[in-house]
């Protein structure tokens, strides 16, 4: 009996666990699962509105002079007397004698000249009297018919009167050849280079120094075809602002389009515009000058798009298109169309509503729908703004409204707006109605009153 009792008692127990577990088992609550939220991305969003936009097309260019030149010698001699301004660098006004070759030779040519003079005049004065006094003559003798033209020594007369002429003409080439022998410019400028100097002697035709003027100056300026849509070559005075920097800090000059060049150069599809800068040398000092040989920015002023949305350059994203966000706090990618972009700014005329919302915040690959919590023109999302003393709990009512909209930038006006289209009884759009089921089915926070609407709807 022992035996038995040893041997069966194990067993009960045994069996009597495995039941014990079998049951438990069987009836072992139920895990509780929580809801699983989708990830709100905080991005920069601005609400794009229409303006009218200035262009300005930005080049380089190098300054050159307006005009420019070699002096050179007319008459030969030995160089007696050098301008102070005839240095390289120096500064010269316009008919400033800048070198002057020894005029003794030219001095005595002009008395020479002015001798024959003398002397042409004596013998035409002469001949003169001589035709007077044989047509006197011929009357007194009482001769018939008219006297020729040998008898009034008229071909005398006119010889006298050609050497007079001559010599008027080489005393006017001794005086010319004289006022050479001073050498000036005929404009406003500087030495840009020097060949002879003080005691040297110079044949006809030397080049004697190199100049240039500095009332103005040119810069070409080239243009891509992009640009040259948008220049307004009407307009006679195009302005363009000059910029370069100097002494470590940046000066700008105005300045205007002159002209163009009237030809698309063959190697660089580029159209050659002529900038020009009055004064580019000014007397006062607040101003640096603009030198020959400098390296400039520009820019043109272009045509003035109207009623355009100007957003910024990273907001594209591949060049066609951008983010907006709706009034669901969801990212939407679409299609615009861009008529100019530089650097910094894009300029569009079609794809956009003014007063909708675009991400500004540069984003990896993202699709459609994508939740995010947008900072419309710094202004935070409603959840995010603090709280004033004094309306603490209406703030405290619009948080917990923006939390059940899902906490986006702008979610409790929008949310506002769908209610009071519900409770007009109007149907709302079907890609809303989708975006609420798809927030129920991941059990994010809805509204009551979505709720309701949604289970009303067919399904």
């Amino acid at each position: 009996m022992r035996l038995l009792v040893k041997v069966l008692l194990p067993i009960l127990v045994l069996v009597l666990c495995v039941v014990a577990a079998r049951t438990v088992i069987a009836n072992r609550p139920e895990p509780q699962t929580r809801p699983q939220f989708k990830t709100t991305t905080s991005v920069d969003a601005t609400r794009v509105k229409k303006t009218d936009y200035p262009v300005m097309l930005k080049t380089q260019g190098t300054v050159t002079a307006a005009r420019e030149g070699s002096l050179v010698t007319q008459v030969a001699g030995v160089i007696t007397r050098v301008s102070p301004a005839f240095v390289v660098g120096g500064e010269f006004r316009a008919g400033e004698v800048l070198l002057e070759i020894d005029p003794r030779d030219y001095e005595i040519a002009v008395t020479l000249a002015e001798a024959t003079v003398a002397q042409s005049r004596a013998a035409l004065a002469e001949e003169q009297a001589r035709s007077e006094q044989a047509e006197a003559d011929w009357r007194r003798l009482g001769r018939a018919g008219q006297p020729s033209d040998l008898t009034l020594r008229k071909p005398q007369l006119a010889a006298a009167r050609a050497t007079l002429a001559g010599s008027r003409a080489q005393l006017d080439r001794a005086e010319l050849d004289l006022a050479r022998s001073k050498i000036t410019a005929g404009y406003d400028g500087r030495v840009r280079a020097k060949h002879v100097d003080l005691g040297q002697y110079v044949n006809k035709g030397i080049n004697v120094a190199e100049i240039y003027s500095t009332d103005k100056v040119e810069i070409r300026l080239p243009l891509n075809s992009q640009q040259l849509g948008f220049v307004d070559f009407d307009n006679a005075q195009t302005a363009v602002n000059i910029s370069a920097t100097v002494g470590g800090g940046m000066q700008s000059w105005d300045a205007a389009i002159a002209r163009t060049e009237g030809a698309i150069d063959a190697s660089s599809r580029q159209l050659y515009t002529i900038a020009e800068v009055s004064n580019p040398y000014p007397l006062s000092s607040d101003r640096a000058p603009l030198m020959i040989g400098q390296f400039v920015s520009a820019e043109v002023a272009g045509k003035t798009l109207k009623d355009v949305f100007v957003i910024p350059r990273s907001a594209l994203r591949e060049d066609r298109e951008v983010l907006i966000v709706d009034d669901l706090n969801t990212l939407q990618a679409r299609d615009v169309n861009i008529v100019w972009k530089d650097a910094e700014v894009a300029v569009i005329d079609k794809g956009l509503t003014e007063g909708e919302v675009i991400n500004l915040t540069a984003l990896g690959s993202v699709t459609n729908g994508t939740r995010v919590r947008a900072t419309i023109d710094g202004e935070p999302p409603a959840s995010e703004r603090p709280a004033n003393a004094g309306n603490r709990g209406s703030n405290r009512a619009a948080s917990n409204n923006a939390a059940s909209s899902g906490g986006g930038g702008g979610g409790q006006g929008r949310l506002e707006q769908l209610k009071k289209r519900v409770e007009a009884g109007e149907t709302l759009p079907a890609p809303v109605v989708e975006r609420f089921r798809q927030r129920i089915a991941a059990g994010e926070p809805v509204p009551p009153w979505m709720r309701d609407y949604l289970a009303k709807l067919p399904q």
